[in-house]
């Protein structure tokens, strides 16, 4: 049923968009990406996967309308898919707000505030079998770098000199789902999640922090700073973060042993030169309490064959209560 409303949904907004665009600013965008990956390690004997294992490929409709005096209403309506193996549809961030000189209000569902400072802007590999998030380089899960928050009031600030930040609350109880380890997360209620971030020449400092208030179980505390210079071809970053909830280690999308808490270090270096980015990640998840530490690393090259088509290849490890090796390539395709 959510399938054919979906084609329904996308299907009324080309064969309106003619009067649709006399009335508001549209965009109906997306991207595609398939891998090629082999995995070895585990209960993983030369495993192979082809497909979008780690979520990047998507579409959504983008929407704004002049109200005036500086002041636009905008939204957001965005789905996960798989084109290699048919579409998913789960929901992705779809939200209402208002955005003028005072910054940005938002309401709805969308990426947790400390998803989105650092994180997985600065990873070239986010989304991919390279990717540092679940893979021991840093934290998962709706709290983490993955998924996203249901019933959140967002602020988004405009530039105050070279910083701006972002607040958002959730007042409505919001089912969290359940740990690495299987066992409930309790509900949100009364949380609170944050960035800030500070743009100094080709330097990028951040911080980020959230607070989940959970009705039934201990609150979850998770925080990060990190710096990153990037100019003349040249990127090199640094995050680090002290979480109370590590989220699952997967590989390729799939669940392995990882802990429930620690201290995550994330660090990354690559060089874009024509055409062409090399890039290196490491990470190290320093568990609590003994839980068994995660350590992870990657490498690969990106070739843009235009600026929205880019084929990459690499290598991937993430050891935590196995060694798994990933090889794989894939392409991906922004419209």
């Amino acid at each position: 049923m959510q399938k054919k409303l979906i084609a329904m949904a996308v299907g009324a907004t080309i064969a309106a968009a003619p009067f649709v665009a006399a009335q508001a600013d549209v965009k109906l965008w997306g991207r595609l990406e398939v891998e090629l990956v082999n995995i070895d390690g585990g209960k993983f004997d030369n495993y192979t996967q082809q497909g979008d294992a780690n979520g990047m490929s998507r579409f959504g409709i983008d929407a704004s309308k002049d109200l005036g005096n500086g002041l636009k209403a905008i939204g957001r309506y965005a789905f996960k898919m798989d084109p290699s193996n048919g579409a998913d549809d789960s929901a992705r961030d779809q939200w209402v707000g208002l955005k003028g000189g005072f910054g940005a209000f938002q309401i709805g569902r969308l990426p947790a505030h400390y998803k989105m400072t650092g994180g997985v802007k600065w990873d070239p590999y986010t989304a991919t079998f390279m990717e540092a998030r679940r893979s021991g380089g840093m934290s998962g899960d709706a709290l983490g770098h993955n998924g996203f928050l249901n019933d959140v009031i967002s602020y988004a600030s405009p530039k105050l000199g070279p910083v701006a930040f972002t607040l958002g609350y959730i007042a409505d109880e919001t089912p969290l789902g359940e740990a690495a380890d299987g066992t409930p997360n309790g509900a949100l209620n009364g949380t609170f999640t944050g960035g800030i971030s500070g743009n100094f020449g080709p330097v990028e400092v951040i911080g980020a922090y959230t607070n989940a208030n959970r009705s039934s179980l201990s609150d979850i505390k998770q925080g990060k700073v990190g710096v990153r210079y990037k100019g003349n071809g040249l990127t090199a970053a640094l995050q680090y973060e002290d979480v109370d909830n590590v989220g699952s280690i997967r590989v390729n999308g799939n669940r392995v042993a990882g802990p429930k808490s620690g201290k995550i270090t994330f660090a990354n270096l690559g060089y874009k030169f024509g055409n062409t980015l090399i890039a290196g990640n490491y990470g190290k998840t320093d568990a609590d309490n003994n839980q068994g530490d995660v350590d992870y690393a990657a490498i690969g090259a990106t070739y843009f064959l235009a600026k929205k088509v880019r084929a990459y290849v690499g290598y991937a490890v993430t050891e935590s209560d196995n060694k798994y090796n990933m090889y794989g390539a894939g392409m991906r395709y922004d419209f």
